[in-house]
């Protein structure tokens, strides 16, 4: 695939086709998007054989003790399928652990590989600590059996985790190992009494809170009077509140002309303050009201055992093996929505609203709320072997042993589609546990996304972001009052880490 800049707009501007705006033939506009839509893996010659035996790799798991214990469990299993011969050892895994902050704070990382929160890949890059991925390990695939068609290393993982999320700049720089997005949870029963869809877009979404917040109108079928009831739960807990908001925006905010919806990329000047973030914040702030009195407290988990303790009729949240709730009261039957879309979406170079066109799909994921990612360092001095552990652990046969332990992932491989009780909780069974992982798989598709920020400074930005939905929460201010607030701030981070160098970073975060 050819390395060519990307064409799509970026900030106001259109940098590299600068006459775009008057006429061109569409198929010339299809074809360069085509070409420069995926990142460039690096091309690399790899050995017939990759040596395996003998080979001492390091592995570090940065923030998830349950992946590195499901990694050190998997070390003799690892020696023993690396030896060339019954008599010779194999390779030798030594696993370490890190927090965030020690990585952040260290002046040099000695290791062949890491496993780490999604949002740290730019940090990785720039430190030389994320190697880019060799064009042959694209193409290559694994057969468990003669029955079995393989399973792709590459090939069978979802689009956008493997095409976006783990790119950065114009190239391919980590393995998937799972990464949630919000989805909706909704009572099933509840909305067939209603004679109700699930919501497709937030002003529906809205709308059927309240219903499901008024007992009235549930009658019979709402839990007893005693029992604490409201239409929705959205985790608005500090960490969580920024992203809800953005994952919100995010339908509002991209446009299919522009390629960035945080910041104005030529200058760095954040667009949170503008239309699309004050009509989401609105909107959160009218639903919350028909949240629990403790919404600001609420995080993925609080929200998901509410739903499961029949205290709220939908709920922002994502499904996981790891959460503990064995039973849920028999009444409670669980479907699954893709989070709401939008039929309008703000056109920032004309400072107006646009209604999508009938066939564009008001959906637009927020990438990066969690998730993991592999990356073999540029210092190993093993990375055929380092990138051979990194699909070892996260392929079919062993990737969901490894990575569903994790609250932080979700499934990201077609054949894990087969295993689904391995990555929802007990209570959900089998027809909405398929429809979870459909939803999944059809959300990764989506051709418009927007990424939770991976710059230098993002639990900064975010934080001054979850102020401002607390204060619109509260009542202490205005939606446009607090985003403006927050834009505030985030020009004072900018300021702070240097401008040039976030606008650098932000533009590679996009793929750029």
């Amino acid at each position: 695939m050819p390395n060519f800049p990307h064409p799509y707009n970026v900030g106001n501007r259109m940098p590299f086709f600068p006459k775009l705006r008057s006429p061109v033939p569409l198929l010339v506009v299809a074809l360069a998007v085509t070409l420069t839509g995926c990142p460039e893996p690096e091309s690399e010659t790899t050995s017939s054989g990759t040596p395996l035996a003998g080979v001492e790799l390091r592995l570090l798991v940065v923030d998830d003790p349950a992946i590195a214990s499901a990694a050190k469990q998997l070390r003799g299993e690892w020696e023993t399928q690396t030896r060339s011969s019954p008599d010779q050892a194999g390779s030798n895994l030594e696993v370490r652990q890190m927090t965030t902050e020690e990585l952040l704070g260290a002046e040099q990382i000695e290791t062949d590989t890491i496993i780490c929160p999604s949002c740290l890949l730019g940090e990785l890059a720039r430190r030389k600590l994320a190697k880019p991925l060799p064009k042959e390990l694209m193409q290559s695939g694994e057969k468990q059996s003669d029955e079995e068609e393989p399973d792709e290393k590459w090939s069978g993982i979802f689009e956008l985790p493997k095409l976006r999320e783990v790119a950065w700049a114009d190239r391919i720089q980590a393995i998937p190992f799972g990464s949630p997005v919000f989805v909706c949870y909704y009572r099933r029963d509840l909305l067939e009494k209603l004679g109700r869809k699930p919501p497709g877009t937030w002003a529906e979404y809205q709308r059927l809170a309240g219903l499901l917040a008024d007992r009235e109108v549930l009658g019979d079928a709402a839990p007893d009077g005693d029992t604490p009831w409201c239409g929705t739960i959205e985790p608005l807990a500090p960490g969580w509140a920024g992203l809800v908001l953005l994952a919100r925006a995010a339908p509002y905010a991209k446009h299919r002309d522009f390629y960035s919806a945080l910041f104005d990329t030529d200058t760095m000047e954040p667009l949170i303050a503008g239309p699309p973030f004050v009509r989401a914040l609105e909107e959160l702030v009218a639903v919350a009201k028909l949240g629990p009195a403790d919404a600001l407290k609420q995080d993925p988990a609080t929200a998901r055992a509410a739903f499961w303790q029949g205290r709220c009729g939908m709920a922002l949240t994502w499904p996981t093996t790891t959460a503990e709730i064995d039973k849920a009261p028999d009444a409670i039957e669980v479907g699954f929505a893709e989070l709401p879309g939008s039929e309008h979406v703000y056109h920032i170079g004309k400072k107006a609203w646009e209604t999508r066109a009938d066939d564009a799909v008001g959906h637009v994921p927020l990438l990066g709320i969690a998730g993991r990612l592999g990356v073999v360092s540029d210092k190993s001095q093993h990375p055929e072997t380092a990138f051979h552990l990194l699909f070892w652990l996260s392929g079919r046969k062993f990737g969901t042993d490894v990575c569903s332990v994790s609250p932080a992932t979700t499934l990201f491989r077609r054949s894990q589609m087969k295993d689904l009780p391995s990555w929802v909780e007990k209570p959900i069974s089998v027809a909405p546990a398929e429809e979870y992982a459909e939803l999944t798989q059809e959300t990764f598709r989506r051709q418009q996304w927007v990424f939770a920020l991976r710059i230098p400074g993002r639990s900064e930005y975010l934080a001054a972001l979850d102020e401002a939905v607390a204060a619109a929460v509260r009542g202490e201010k205005s939606p446009a009052d607090a985003l403006q607030d927050a834009a505030d701030r985030w020009r004072q981070i900018t300021e702070r880490l240097g401008t040039e160098p976030q606008k650098a970073a932000y533009l590679q975060s996009l793929g750029l």
